[in-house]
């Protein structure tokens, strides 16, 4: 079924009770990677990320509203689908679409193909409605942009602070979004100009390992499903990393392990496993390398 405010929020009881339609917020057709900080919808105080997330969208996707609590911006990056904002004409939504709507607006968003992928961010708080309307005026339109793969990097950092909730994660999640803006307003500005191919092809990698980099055993894996040639891997992560894909891929891993050994009871040659490491001893001096700490040393210092 729905997602509504009462599965996500019980405890807000002084909260004006909204009404049926209002209280559905995330579609039952769609899956995916959610983070919530804040669910109370209000129009004074400080602008705030309420929520967001990247959703899979299933061939049966198609919301209907006619109202939705919170300012939102949505951006298709995969797949097509048809968009209707208020009483305006239908729109076909593709890769690079971005659009937003809010409070007293209809809106109608279907999946035409087998899926389609999309990220959103609904604001909460004064000048929300407005966040919308300036640098980029998105509210109530819709807006496609072609060759900018710098919006995903932005909107998949946004999840992870906002999944894993680090300290001052709204302050973090509205600078994100103040970033997404100007970076809409450039790409705007730049509409007629030939994307940085190159450029998206790396962001495109990056984000990849980014997302969940202990699947990734191997370079060939990592090749094979981004579909580029391992030289041009190694000459795009040089060029605008600074680094090698397997130096870049290591770190990342590395920076699991250290979250999983700070934050969870797994013994050492457990976490090393679970990196792809079958001997705790190289995991060990590659973790040391990488952070300047044995893991041995790291869970020590943490019961000091």
């Amino acid at each position: 079924m729905d997602i509504t405010y009462a599965d996500m929020d019980k405890t807000d009881t002084m909260a004006q009770e909204p009404s049926t339609e209002q209280r559905i917020l995330l579609s039952d057709k769609a899956s995916g990677s959610y983070f919530f900080l804040e669910l109370t919808e209000r129009s004074t105080g400080p602008l705030a990320v309420a929520f967001g997330g990247r959703e899979l969208c299933a061939s049966n996707y198609m919301v209907q509203r006619s109202t939705y609590p919170f300012p939102t911006l949505e951006y298709v990056v995969e797949g097509r689908g048809e968009l209707r904002l208020g009483h305006g004409p239908k729109a076909a939504l593709e890769a690079g679409s971005f659009f937003a709507y809010g409070p007293g607006m209809p809106v109608s968003i279907r999946t035409t193909t087998r899926a389609m992928v999309k990220y959103f961010v609904s604001l909460t708080g004064a000048g929300a409605r407005r966040a919308l309307e300036a640098p980029v005026s998105l509210l109530g339109s819709h807006l496609p942009l072609k060759g900018h793969a710098d919006f995903r990097e932005i909107l998949d950092l946004m999840i992870r602070e906002g999944r894993e909730h680090p300290r001052n994660v709204g302050r973090i999640c509205l600078n994100l979004f103040r970033r997404l803006q100007l970076k809409l307003e450039q790409a705007k500005g730049n509409r007629g100009d030939l994307p940085d191919r190159a450029r998206e092809q790396f962001l495109q990698c990056k984000a990849l390992l980014d997302s969940d980099p202990v699947r990734f055993r191997s370079l060939a894996e990592v090749a094979a499903e981004t579909g580029l040639a391992r030289p041009r891997l190694f000459r795009l992560f040089r060029r605008y990393q600074g680094s090698t894909p397997y130096q870049y891929l290591l770190r990342q891993k590395m920076n699991v392990a250290a979250h999983d050994l700070i934050g969870t009871d797994r013994l050492v040659k457990e976490v090393a496993a679970m990196a792809g490491f079958g001997d705790p001893l190289h995991f060990s001096r590659v973790f040391r390398s990488v952070h300047g700490i044995s893991p041995a040393r790291l869970r020590a210092s943490l019961r000091e």
